[in-house]
């Protein structure tokens, strides 16, 4: 069975290139006799990103390189934890602080840090499933708490606990309710959250998707591209 492996600590993509989205199967065109032509389709299709990554070196460097060779050219595949770069703004995220605040993160309860002198890093609030949908339904409804009733087309969600996917609004329904595409991957309940931060499970798209051209001063130019591996697929197929 194939496994899967994690993302690399402390390795950050500086560029992502989106190279798949909705698709059509079937797509047909039917004119009536008055004239008017309207296209049947079924939409399918998966995420597909090319990832860039800055020079590496060192310890972060070998973190990469192992990453890389751990897929087997797709035959394993990784989680990709996705942070939106156009996201929204602490504001529209219902967080009550400032950026540097943002940024300094959380202590304990006790108002102590960790022992490295580090406090918890902040994330996002999480907002709760208003209501039940199956695996491979496009629309979903969220609490009004933070910004469960503030997203619009373009905002990306996922969901927790234990979802692997990734989901675009692609229309507001009512604020509160959404379409999004892709279709759920997984079934979702009042018992789950939606986040901002979701996790994709990818793999590589073949054997030579993953450069790391090295120099002698670094890794330079890396690059890997992955597909998405559904959550279905990773529960069924990837469990070594």
């Amino acid at each position: 069975m194939a496994r899967l492996v994690w993302w690399p600590n402390g390795l950050r993509a500086n560029s992502r290139v989106p190279l798949s989205g909705p698709r059509t199967d079937g797509a047909e065109a039917n004119t009536t006799l008055g004239g008017y032509t309207q296209t049947v389709s079924s939409a399918f299709g998966g995420w597909k990103f090319q990832f860039g990554f800055p020079n590496l070196r060192g310890q972060l460097a070998r973190r990469y390189r192992g990453w890389i060779t751990s897929m087997h050219g797709g035959a394993n595949a990784t989680r990709v934890p996705f942070c939106d770069w156009d996201g929204l703004s602490l504001a529209q995220m219902g967080v009550d602080a400032t950026i540097d605040e943002w940024r300094a993160g959380q202590p304990w309860s006790n108002g102590q840090p960790w022992s490295n002198g580090k406090n918890w890093a902040s994330s996002p609030p999480i907002v709760a499933v208003a209501s039940n949908a199956s695996r491979d339904a496009t629309q979903v409804s969220l609490a009004g708490t933070s910004w469960g009733h503030g997203l619009d087309y373009g905002d990306l969600i996922g969901f927790q606990p234990f979802h692997l996917g990734m989901y675009m609004i692609t229309e507001v329904i009512v604020p509160g309710t959404y379409r999004v595409w892709p279709p759920l991957r997984k079934a979702i309940t009042t018992d789950d959250h939606a986040t901002l931060r979701p996790t994709l499970a990818m793999r590589m798209e073949s054997e030579d998707a993953g450069s790391a051209p090295r120099d002698a001063f670094a890794i330079t130019g890396a690059s890997v591209t992955l597909f998405e591996v559904f959550d279905y697929d990773v529960r069924t197929y990837f469990t070594d």
